[in-house]
């Protein structure tokens, strides 16, 4: 009985994953470039100073992330060993890193002890109806890095001061055997690895802060039209090239479904608002936003299907706001 529960929920769950699967829309990935919060400022040349109260590497994450970052293979930042000529100063202190943790017990079958037997003619048999529970200890875990970041002029005046703080939860438990007394459980010396999970917390504060201070990359997963309209009336070679395109712009082949949809938008003499719109998707991805907008305008005057209707509207509005963006962004770097 227990292995056909066992099947039966294994089956449940791979039918409930088909079937959100299946109502899941085809989506692709679209990177534009955002710029940072400091508006009308290009910073390039910094200095980073020691922080107070780093003893989970804040400062070493945020020279490696200061080193390394790039934009079209262009290092936006020049970390400097002086303080001459320089656009900013990058300072702070860890205010937190702390774990917070409390005690509680599972609960686990243990199938080595039955605890009450079936009975026939009074005459105990060997089939277990009920075994046994165990408790086992565990605990729950709070990780938690609260760092303040501040960015200095040359004259050291405040241009950016932010808090950012992080938190990871996680539950251990302790399913050894001799673990099981509390007494015993209460006089373990555990790991609980919390200069580990603070400094990968520390690790993430530093892109945040990054991403805050510097013209950086932004991806949206946009909706790729799959389908035409009921009420199109095309050829079986027609649909099904479709089909094949909107599988290469699932799987990130981007320049042979543009070359694709070219094709198909010209054998349909531009008529077709599905074409238009995954060819001014296939463009978007390839970053070319002023032509990706123009096929969307021309999507949406000849598209009349209202819920596309509303997927085209939020992609012209999306494609300016990459385009204005991305202005703002290139005015920010070196």
């Amino acid at each position: 009985m227990q292995y056909l529960n066992t099947s039966f929920k294994a089956i449940f769950i791979l039918f409930i994953t088909l079937f959100i699967c299946a109502c899941t829309p085809k989506q692709v990935s679209v990177k534009s470039l955002s710029p940072s919060l400091l508006h009308n400022k290009k910073i390039h040349n910094v200095i980073l100073e020691d922080f107070i109260n780093d003893n989970i590497n804040q400062a070493n994450y945020l020279e490696e992330k200061l080193v390394n970052m790039q934009i079209e293979n262009k290092r936006v930042f020049n970390l400097q060993n002086n303080y001459e000529n320089v656009d900013a100063i990058v300072t702070g202190e860890v205010i937190d890193a702390s774990l917070i943790y409390d005690f509680y017990y599972d609960y686990e079958t243990d199938y080595r002890r039955c605890s009450r037997y079936e009975y026939k003619d009074k005459k105990r048999t060997s089939r277990c109806l009920e075994y046994r529970e165990r408790r086992i200890p565990c605990e729950r875990r709070n990780y938690s890095v609260k760092s303040k970041i501040q960015v200095l002029n040359q004259n050291e005046e405040i241009i950016f001061s932010k808090i950012y703080t992080k938190g990871k939860r996680t539950n251990a438990c302790f399913k050894n055997r001799y673990f099981y007394d509390p007494i015993f459980y209460r006089h373990l010396k555990i790991d609980r690895k919390q200069d580990y999970y603070n400094s990968k917390l520390a690790n993430a504060i530093s892109r945040d802060f990054i991403n805050d201070i510097a013209p950086h990359y932004v991806y949206d997963k946009v909706i790729i039209i799959e389908d035409f309209d009921d009420d199109k009336v095309y050829s079986k070679e027609i649909k099904e090239e479709f089909n094949i395109i909107v599988d290469l712009l699932e799987n990130k082949n981007i320049n042979l479904a543009n070359e694709k949809l070219h094709h198909l938008n010209i054998d349909l003499h531009g008529q077709s608002y599905e074409v238009l719109y995954n060819l001014a998707l296939s463009y978007e991805v390839k970053n070319e936003l002023k032509k990706a907008k123009d096929l969307y305008e021309k999507a949406r005057f000849i598209c009349n299907n209202i819920e596309n209707l509303k997927l085209i509207n939020i992609a012209i509005n999306r494609t300016q706001t990459h385009l204005e963006n991305k202005i703002k962004a290139k005015s920010q770097l070196p």
